[in-house]
């Protein structure tokens, strides 16, 4: 076994995959779960994800490509039911966005959209570990951390803030 499989079995890469495969597993059934537990469930997940990604070493050597697995549909149904429990606390203002570059005013955004982006990273990983093949996961760590450093970790943050304020905010069910 190669140095680099090694470390795709190792105890950070499979602590890292339990963690997505708990997000991916809730999202995909949160259809219908009240707000404030919806709230509390990813204000716990989302940190974990966050330091479990945030301490994935890049340092392999891993070459190709690997196919999405998700769908438009399975983005889609993840927004949509996000969008219906998060309800008038899906949208918030933020100015960590790229948009915000050319204007002086905060962009709007979802936390539906930034869970749903999150999710089409992440569960496309999963299921290049459930397949199984080594040099696939090596591809599929690599991939995930370039998105996770220049697209996804800054959407996590903004969906974090925005379920804090929504947790903490007077209106919370």
């Amino acid at each position: 076994m190669e140095q680099s499989n090694k470390y795709i079995y190792s105890t950070q890469v499979l602590e890292w995959m339990t963690i997505c495969t708990e997000f991916c597993k809730y999202l995909e059934n949160c259809r219908g779960e009240e707000q404030a537990r919806f709230v509390d469930v990813m204000r716990g997940l989302l940190p974990m994800l966050y330091l479990k990604t945030s301490l994935l070493s890049k340092d392999i050597d891993a070459e190709g490509y690997n196919e999405d697995s998700v769908t438009e549909e399975d983005y889609n149904y993840i927004r949509a039911n996000v969008a219906a429990i998060m309800k008038e606390k899906d949208d918030y203002l933020d100015v960590f966005v790229e948009d915000f570059k050319y204007s002086d005013q905060a962009v709007l955004c979802t936390v539906s959209e930034n869970l749903a982006d999150i999710y089409q990273t992440v569960r496309n990983t999963v299921e290049v570990f459930r397949e199984g093949y080594e040099e696939a996961m090596e591809v599929a760590v690599v991939e995930a951390i370039d998105s996770f450093e220049h697209y996804w970790g800054q959407r996590l943050l903004n969906a974090l803030r925005a379920l804090h304020d929504a947790r903490y905010s007077d209106q919370y069910e």
